[in-house]
């Protein structure tokens, strides 16, 4: 293989991982559990305790997880998956607005029930762009720019925070990714 390649190929697994990470955000249905045995080999960060944790709960408790830490939890949601929560203190604020600008310059589609400064579209966004636009790198360095602004303090309350090995493993790789 030539360091082309090389590159290529490196570059093609960046881009699935950082689609694995969105689709992580997600909640777990039937289908999660055998997609992460699946590609579990492959991910050098997901540790065969989380996993084998994974096998041993029903879903409802992984969901229930999910739901606690992302959506509603009690008395108030410490892992909010929102850029504008954790720069601005509210929901739909001046990071939404400027992600959505992004996305139209990226010709990117988030899921339009959520609002646009959602971590898992920000992350697909960053697999779209650098699979279709990596020569916009203006762009892209103010997709990371978003990115590193807060994605740390998120990941640190989900390892404080969760219960799962899944989402502490997860949490520590978006901290590897976006950490300055």
């Amino acid at each position: 293989m030539n360091p082309s390649e090389t590159a290529l190929t490196h570059e093609t697994r960046s881009v699935q991982e950082l689609r694995l990470l969105a689709t992580l955000l997600g909640e777990p249905t039937e289908e999660s559990l055998p997609l992460i045995e699946e590609i579990a080999p492959q991910l050098l960060w997901l540790s065969d305790e989380a996993v084998a944790q994974l096998r041993q709960i029903p879903l409802s408790d992984w969901q229930a997880e999910h739901t606690r830490l992302f959506i509603t939890g009690r008395p108030h949601t410490e892992c909010s998956p929102f850029e504008s929560v954790w720069r601005e203190g509210q929901m739909v604020g001046e990071s939404a607005m400027a992600l959505k600008r992004l996305y139209e310059a990226f010709g990117f589609v988030p899921d339009a029930q959520l609002p646009a400064d959602f971590l898992g579209s920000e992350l697909a966004c960053l697999a779209h762009a650098l699979t279709y636009h990596a020569d916009r790198e203006e762009l892209l360095m103010e997709l990371l720019e978003h990115l590193h602004a807060w994605v740390p303090k998120f990941a640190k309350a989900v390892r404080i925070h969760t219960d799962l090995a899944l989402y502490r493993d997860w949490a520590r790789r978006l901290e590897r990714l976006f950490s300055l």
